[in-house]
């Protein structure tokens, strides 16, 4: 009799660690599922920035000045002040700029004033954060 209370004992603890097994291992499917489609998601929300128009700067509308502009996309952020001179720019500075991993894009204001142009490549694995300093430089000329 003793026995059988041992052995149904026995049979009951197996069958619950066999559902706490399955139990365990669907919650961590799903989990590893959500992480996934997390990723995914966040991935096709930063690249909508390569989605937003960008146009040819127009000097010729563009009165001599000192302008600041600033353009935030997720925790991409950039702040620029523009110089324009003569129908011109003369001088961009980054006042301010975060990003995750795009900082090679710094250099992209240098190849703006140089070609006098907002249509220069983005810059190779920055292009998201390249994006922004070029909406930030329109946002300052009003464009």
């Amino acid at each position: 009799m003793l026995g059988e209370f041992y052995m149904a004992s026995f049979y009951r603890n197996e069958n619950l660690k066999k559902c706490l097994l399955i139990v365990l291992w669907g919650v961590t499917l799903f989990a590893i599922g959500f992480g996934i489609q997390f990723y995914r998601g966040l991935g096709q929300k930063f690249d909508a920035v390569q989605n937003i128009p960008i146009n040819e700067v127009k000097l010729d509308t563009v009165a001599d000045g000192t302008y600041e502009g600033e353009y935030t996309f997720e925790t991409i952020s950039a702040k620029v002040t523009v110089i324009v001179k003569d129908n011109e720019i003369k001088k961009i500075t980054l006042d301010e700029f975060e990003t995750d991993k795009g900082e090679a894009a710094a250099d992209i204001v240098d190849t703006i004033v140089s070609d006098q142009s907002v249509m220069v490549d983005d810059v190779t694995k920055a292009t998201d954060s390249s994006r922004v300093i070029k909406l930030a430089v329109l946002n300052a000329l009003g464009q």
